[in-house]
This record gives structure tokens, C-alpha cells and sequence, in this order.
């Protein structure tokens, strides 16, 4: 029960798991639904063919029992026939009250015989019936005596020795029988009646226990799932991620800008302003690593990448495009001179010291080319802008690093 409960509640996280695995997670929750499913509808099948067979058994021993008692019903029933004949023709000395007809309307009169036989292995009650195929025997000895002698003699009045065969206390001694037999068929009758509903009872509570498991499993089933689709997204969205921004500073990367080309370039446009494009390129860099080490050289990356950050707008785009180049796209500027006093302030930033945490400081610089676009019907991309920008950016180190540089319309 612990492990139900724990899956149902949800199924923790593996270690080494990854949001990566949520396709074999679906395949293993497939599998484990399948599984489930499989051993509940089993289950499901057989009690309810279990339940079924002892159903129909109790319905069939319900039914013989209204058979026996219908038998016993109709076998007295002839009996009384039998009697009341005889006491009218006594009567009325009427030989046609004698008829067999009129005692017995079936083709085969009810018997003790087949009596005992339809109740079977039931040994009370045979034993209790024993004396009744003997005396019914004597009974109807008697009464076909009776029957002969009666017409024989026509409409005489029957002498009391024509009765005499005719032994009355057997029919009381048969009735008894007949009686205490009938109560306890309809005491079994009760007992089988009750243990039927209660069968009945039962299989509808399986049911109902085999419903509830279902709806159970269903409910796991639906919360993995839903786990499962939550992973789903989540890898989604770190594959976009990863994907689109560089790993170490968590900036954009040169396919974010790519993808984002044409949103950045038709907002300046429609905004009749210009758009700025920045490359940047850290100087004296590849001495923090050969000095410090690429740990080393990984804090001045992304120290100089949180610096940056803090000098721009939020409409504004800042990426690495790899090792120590990074590009800033500054949206929707009213004139160069905006762009120049950012790339003043980005010259002036990555020049203050970085402390390392090996105990150094690293000092570096930047070099940075300015491109500007979109003034009037300009049909510049982001490609050119950023050769442009990359052309100033070589002209800015040419003339002794740590400043900036802007390209002329033709891109010089």
C-alpha cells in the first residue's frame, strides 16, 4: 500500500534524472498504464465470473426449491382430491364423483416418488418423506378398489365395508408429512433467497472496489502524466534556452539575434528612429587566462557581461557571440551621439579593475565599433550592420584599444 500511495501521490524525481528524459518517462508511464490496466480488467473478468457462477448457482438452487415446494403444493393437492372424492361419493353414492379425471388433470399424477427424487441428496428431507411412496401406494390401492366396486353396484348406497379399503388416516399421516416437509423447503427457500442478495451484494461491492482501483489508477495515471507533460515543457524550454543564450553569462547568443533580425530592425523603422549595433571585444583578455587560468577567465566573462548589462534600457540587446565578443543592439536611438556616449561608457566600465577570487585583480579593456542603420528607407541587415560594426571595431584597436570607433556610411 505504501508504494500505491506513493505513486499516486507522485513518483519523485531519479537522481540523474533530467527534464531531458520526459519522452522515456511517457513510454514508462504507457507501459505502467497498460500494465495496470491489464491486471485490473483481469481481476475485473474473474471476480466477475466467479461471482456470476455462484449467482447462477444460487438462482438455480433458489428456483429448485420453488419447484420442490410447488411439487409438494401440487402432490397434496391430490391428495386432497383423493379424500374429497371419496367423502362425496359416500355422500351422494354417485360413482361419477370417483372420476380420475376430476381428481387428477395432468397426464402424470404427482407421485411421492418423484417427490424424493426431485429433492435429491438433501438426506433430512428424504429421510422424511421415506414413509410417503408407501403409503401413497396403499392410498391409491384403495381408492381404485373403491372405484371398481362402485360400479359395480351403480347407485346403491355403498355399504361402510366399500370404504374400508380406503384408509383415511394414511391421507392425515401423508398431509403431516407433506406439511413439515413444505416448512422447511420454504425455511431453505428463506435461507437461499437471503445468501442470493447477499451474493448479489457482494459482486456489486467488487464492482464497485474494482471501480474505485480504476478510477485510482486513472488518477495516477493522469498526475504522472501531467508530471510528465510539466518535464515535457520544462526541457522545452531549457533546450530553448540553451539553445538561444549563452550558457556561461546567460546573454543572448548570435542565433537569438538571427531569429529576432527582423523584430529588431522593423521597430526602429517604424519608429522613424535609428537603431545602433555595438561589437565588442575585450582587450587583453588571453592575459587574464594565460595568467589566472580559464576559471579565472570565465569571472572577468561574466563580470564584464553584468556590467554591461547595468548601462543599458530594457528595450535594448545584449549577446556573446563567443570567447570575448560580445554585441549590444540599442533600439529606437534619436542620433549616433546615443550610441557613442553608451560605447564611452562600456570602454569605461571594462576598464575599473575585477577582483578574482584566486586573490588577483584582472585588468582589462574594450575595443568597441558602432554601426548605425535604418535612417530613411535603409535596406541594411543585421549581417551588415555588424561587419560595419566589426570594421570600426578592428579601426578602434588599430589606434591603441580601450576606445570606440564608429563606421561611416560606406562601412569604413
Amino acid at each position: 500500500m505504501a508504494a500505491v500511495r506513493a505513486w499516486l501521490l507522485g513518483t519523485p524525481q531519479l537522481q540523474g534524472e533530467t527534464n531531458g528524459s520526459a519522452f522515456a518517462g511517457f513510454k514508462r508511464v504507457l507501459r505502467k498504464g497498460v500494465l495496470i490496466f491489464a491486471l485490473i480488467i483481469t481481476v475485473l473478468f474473474a471476480l466477475i465470473f466467479y461471482q456470476y457462477q455462484r449467482s447462477e448457482e444460487a438462482v438455480r438452487s433458489v428456483e429448485h426449491t420453488r419447484q420442490v415446494i410447488a411439487y409438494i403444493d401440487s402432490l397434496r393437492t391430490y391428495l386432497l382430491n383423493l379424500d374429497t372424492a371419496v367423502r362425496k361419493y359416500a355422500e351422494s353414492h354417485d360413482p361419477d364423483y370417483l372420476d380420475p379425471s376430476l381428481i387428477c388433470r395432468q397426464s402424470r399424477c404427482p407421485s411421492a416418488g418423484q417427490l424424493i427424487a426431485l429433492i435429491g441428496t438433501d438426506g433430512a428431507q428424504a429421510a422424511r418423506l421415506a414413509p410417503l411412496p408407501e403409503l401413497q401406494s396403499a392410498l391409491e390401492a384403495g381408492f381404485d378398489a373403491l372405484q371398481q366396486r362402485a360400479h359395480e353396484n351403480g347407485n346403491a348406497t355403498p355399504p361402510e365395508r366399500e370404504l374400508g379399503g380406503f384408509d383415511k388416516s394414511a391421507i392425515e399421516q401423508i398431509h403431516r408429512i407433506l406439511i413439515e416437509a413444505g416448512r422447511e423447503e420454504l425455511n431453505q427457500l428463506e435461507t437461499r433467497e437471503t445468501a442470493r442478495i447477499h451474493l448479489q451484494s457482494l459482486s456489486s461491492a467488487l464492482l464497485g472496489i474494482a471501480g474505485l482501483w480504476t478510477g485510482l489508477a486513472l488518477f495516477g495515471l493522469y498526475r504522472e502524466t501531467v508530471r510528465l507533460i510539466g518535464a515535457g515543457i520544462d526541457a522545452e524550454q531549457t533546450i530553448r534556452q540553451l539553445s538561444l543564450h549563452d550558457p556561461l553569462t546567460g546573454l543572448a547568443n548570435r542565433r537569438f539575434m538571427q531569429q529576432n533580425e527582423k523584430h529588431l530592425l522593423a521597430g526602429a523603422r517604424r519608429s522613424g528612429k535609428q537603431l545602433a549595433v555595438l561589437a565588442i571585444d575585450l582587450d587583453d583578455f588571453k592575459a587574464v587566462n594565460d595568467q589566472y587560468g580559464h576559471a579565472a577567465g570565465d569571472a572577468v566573462i561574466m563580470k564584464s557581461a553584468e556590467r554591461m548589462q547595468q548601462l543599458l534600457r530594457e528595450s535594448d540587446v545584449i549577446a556573446r557571440f563567443g570567447g570575448d565578443e560580445f554585441v549590444i543592439v540599442l533600439g529606437q536611438v534619436d542620433h549616433a551621439a546615443a550610441a557613442r556616449e553608451v560605447a564611452s561608457r562600456v570602454v569605461e566600465c571594462l576598464c575599473q579593475p575585477i577582483p578574482l577570487a584566486e586573490g588577483g585583480i584582472a585588468r582589462i579593456g574594450a575595443s568597441v565599433g558602432i554601426a548605425m542603420c535604418c535612417t530613411g528607407t535603409g535596406k541594411e541587415t543585421l549581417d551588415d550592420l555588424l561587419k560595419k560594426a566589426d570594421t570600426a571595431l578592428y579601426a578602434a584597436k588599430r589606434e591603441g584599444k580601450n576606445t570606440f570607433r564608429e563606421a561611416d556610411a560606406s562601412g569604413v
